[in-house]
Order: C-alpha cells, then sequence, then structure tokens
C-alpha cells in the first residue's frame, strides 16, 4: 500500500500564513482542498486550478498554464507552470473562467453538491475528499464523506449528471467493476481508513472551523456505504429515457426501470448480481434528483437530503 496521504503541521501553518488561506476562506462557497501525499490541489468546479506544496520553508504552487491563457499545450514542460501564491489570488477571476469554459457540468454539479453539504451545519456529513485515486486501485471516488458523528459512517460516491457518462468506458459498469475490487482488496482497511483520519486531521490543522473532530481509527464502521448519486434526471425528450431508466439497462437484465435498452455488453447484473439487494456481494444506494444546474442544486445534505427517488438495498 501507498503512503498515508497527509501534510505536516509546519505546512499547515505556513499556508494559514499565507495569502491562499485568505482565498480560501472568502471563497469557500467554491473552493475545496484537497488533501494529498505532503501536497494540497485547491480545486474550482472539483478542477484541480493549482497544487500548492512546502519546500525550503516556503508555499511553492504549479498550475496548468491553460488556467492563465486559455491555451492547451501538450509538452509537460510547457502546461506545468510555476507561480506564486500572490499570483494566484490576483489571477483567480481568469482561472475560474478558464475552468468554467473547460469543465464538464457533471463536475460543476458535484462541486457544487459537496459545498452546500459542507456549508450546513446541520447536515449529518462531511466531505473531506473530491476525486479520490490511489495507484493500488484502479477506480476513482468522485467524493468521500464521513458522519459527523461516531461512530462513523463512511459514504463512497460516484456522481453521474444526465445521460453523461452512464455507459462506455466510464460508465456504470466500470465503476461497478471498480468497487468491487477496491472491496476485494479490502483497501477500506487497509488503506482508506487510515487516510480519513490523516485527511481529517491535516484539514483541522489548515481549518479548525472544519466540523469534524479527528477520529479514533477504531471509530469508523469497518465497511464504507456506497451510493451513486445522479442529479439532473431528466429525459432530454419527450419519449426519451430519463439517467435512471439508461442506467437501469446497464444494471439489470430485465426493465424493472422502464428504460427502452438493455445492454447486451456489460451487464451488470449478468457478471456481479443485482447490486441493490444485500444479499449480493456488492450493494449499493442509488439517489436521484431532478435538480439541475441551470434551475440551481439546492440538495444540502449529500445522503440524507431531499432527493426525488431514493433505491435503498434490501
Amino acid at each position: 500500500m501507498n503512503k498515508v496521504r497527509g501534510i505536516g503541521v509546519d505546512f499547515a501553518n505556513a499556508f494559514k500564513n499565507s495569502v491562499l488561506y485568505g482565498l480560501y476562506k472568502e471563497h469557500k462557497d467554491e473552493l475545496f482542498l484537497g488533501v494529498r501525499d505532503d501536497y494540497l490541489n485547491l480545486y474550482y468546479n472539483c478542477d484541480c486550478i493549482a497544487k500548492i506544496e512546502y519546500k525550503n520553508k516556503s508555499i511553492t504552487c504549479e498550475i496548468d498554464k491553460y488556467y492563465l491563457d486559455g491555451k492547451h499545450y501538450k509538452k509537460i514542460n510547457e502546461k506545468r507552470y510555476k507561480i506564486t501564491p500572490d499570483e494566484i489570488c490576483k489571477n483567480y477571476r481568469v482561472l475560474k473562467k478558464h475552468s468554467n469554459e473547460k469543465t464538464a457540468n457533471e463536475k460543476k454539479a458535484q462541486s457544487k453538491l459537496v459545498v452546500l453539504n459542507n456549508k450546513n451545519k446541520l447536515s449529518n456529513w462531511f466531505c473531506i475528499d473530491i476525486e479520490y485515486e490511489k495507484s493500488d486501485f484502479r477506480g476513482r471516488f468522485d467524493i468521500i464523506a464521513i458522519s459527523k458523528n461516531p461512530p462513523h459512517k463512511t459514504a463512497l460516491i460516484e456522481l453521474k449528471y444526465g445521460n453523461e457518462a452512464i455507459g462506455g468506458n466510464s460508465g456504470i459498469y466500470e465503476h461497478i467493476k471498480n468497487f468491487i475490487e477496491f472491496c476485494k482488496n479490502d483497501c477500506f482497511r487497509k488503506q482508506m481508513k487510515k487516510e480519513i483520519v490523516s485527511i481529517i486531521k491535516s484539514l483541522k490543522d489548515i481549518d479548525k472551523d472544519i466540523p469534524i473532530n479527528v477520529p479514533e481509527l477504531n471509530s469508523i464502521l469497518p465497511n464504507p456505504d456506497f451510493y451513486f448519486i445522479t442529479l439532473d434526471n431528466n429525459a432530454e425528450k419527450i419519449g426519451a429515457n430519463t439517467p435512471k431508466q439508461k442506467m437501469g439497462g446497464y444494471l439489470f437484465n430485465d426493465n424493472r426501470w422502464h428504460g427502452n435498452k438493455i445492454a447486451k455488453k456489460h451487464n451488470v447484473q449478468d457478471e456481479f448480481g443485482d447490486v441493490t439487494k444485500k444479499s449480493n456481494e456488492f450493494y449499493a444506494t442509488f439517489l436521484f434528483s431532478k435538480q439541475t444546474l441551470e434551475k440551481g442544486i439546492k440538495i444540502k445534505d449529500i445522503i440524507d437530503g431531499k432527493y426525488n427517488e431514493r433505491i435503498i438495498p434490501k
């Protein structure tokens, strides 16, 4: 297993004394700090707009030059750009503009859901990480959330927006395949539980207002819960499938979600069983909302909020 991600206290204190901390505090309604292996990612739209490190007792930053000039560079030495914290603050509107121009609605919706949840003091959950991936795990979790009170439950979340990325290489079949591998390899107990503790400690060292105490390892329940959240669960035109109906065509070998097509290849039920049943080796909860970015996403509790439909494993 890899090193447990986190940052040191000196790094956290240096960050708090930098102008980036002021930027983060001022724009917590749209920014997220991702704790990584001895560095931080600054996310806007769930899009990493800056990598922040602590070297030679000072804060250093690196960005993709696209966020400054809107141009895409193929060579790494051209696209990676060293930038000062002051320059990031000065160019923040420019960075946001270019992120808005390239980021898919799914990532924008993911960001909105996370920010709204974390701002809500009454939410039962706190989102500690986004875009989680490790070299020993082929997949990625869009969001990791943990319940605020012990014993702590962990929610590993995949987010879908509309009909985007339900099928194909990044679709529901591949996610479930990867999540089953995650479970079989015991990655949660071997690695992620330790990382949850370390991530929360690093976040608390940075921001004392984080509304969750650093948990004891044994206060985190031994098994995570898996969630698939779909926003913009609306048909694109009259007679077309909703995202839920399209997803059902990949999940099941029957028409229980009333879609107009069942996948002949990569059918989840044929290969991995019925993932809506607790008797199955792997199961998940499916949450659906008709809310859209255009009309406003207003779900303020990422798990227990007001969704139009919940399919809870039985």
